[in-house]
């Protein structure tokens, strides 16, 4: 599927679905869907092993804001789709070799998540999450070291990833929430880096609020 009409399908999904809950709510006494708002930290790395090698390759940190809509399907199953705002990358520190020369700097991406992820609860306050990703990298930048100079990067705009993680939420309305965002996309257009692929992979951990 190209990525133009996996967008287009994640926004009618998520259209639908915010429609859809909204009118739930409207009617359902149960009360199903809940309203949020989170923030917290990113520890964000790429895969770039095919240019750089990993050892000189770290992670770096970042943060991401949003807001969610959690909508039970039933006393153990929810829905969860949301909108992030994550900003992310990675720290590169290559001594170079013979025909590139030395590599030194932070790759800074700001990017607009749309996760959705299907929830199991269990035990008083806990649930597990797992679902796909759409990420849309807004603005792309490396701030170069050796020239002091901040420079565009060419890659894709589209990084789809698959999420996991595990939340808590206390019945105040405030929760815990950590993941892990596994790229699947290769960010790098093949006509720039032919044969080369890079890969996002970031941890977020987060605070969030359910509205009553």
């Amino acid at each position: 599927m190209k990525k133009g009409s996996l967008l287009l399908l994640t926004a009618v999904t998520l259209g639908s679905f915010f429609t859809h809950v909204a009118s739930a709510q409207s009617s359902d006494s149960d009360d199903k869907l809940k309203l949020g708002i989170k923030a917290g930290l990113n520890v964000a790395y790429i895969n770039d092993d095919d240019r750089v090698p990993s050892e000189y390759i770290s992670s770096r940190m970042g943060f991401h804001v949003g807001v969610l809509a959690h909508y039970h399907l039933s006393d153990k199953w929810a829905l969860q789709p949301e909108l992030i705002y994550s900003k992310e990358g990675a720290e590169y520190d290559w001594p170079g070799n013979s025909s590139i020369g030395r590599y030194q700097g932070k790759t800074d991406l700001n990017l607009l998540k749309f996760p959705i992820l299907a929830q199991y609860m269990f035990g008083p306050s806990f649930r597990i999450q797992t679902g796909p990703q759409v990420g849309l990298i807004v603005n792309a930048n490396f701030e170069d070291k050796n020239n002091d100079e901040v420079r565009k990067l060419d890659i894709q705009r589209v990084d789809i990833a698959w999420a996991f993680g595990l939340g808590y939420l206390h019945n105040s309305g405030f929760g815990l929430d950590g993941r892990f965002n596994w790229g699947l996309t290769n960010i790098y257009p093949s006509g720039t880096y032919p044969g080369q692929g890079a890969y996002m992979r970031t941890w977020q951990f987060g605070v969030f609020y359910q509205f009553k």
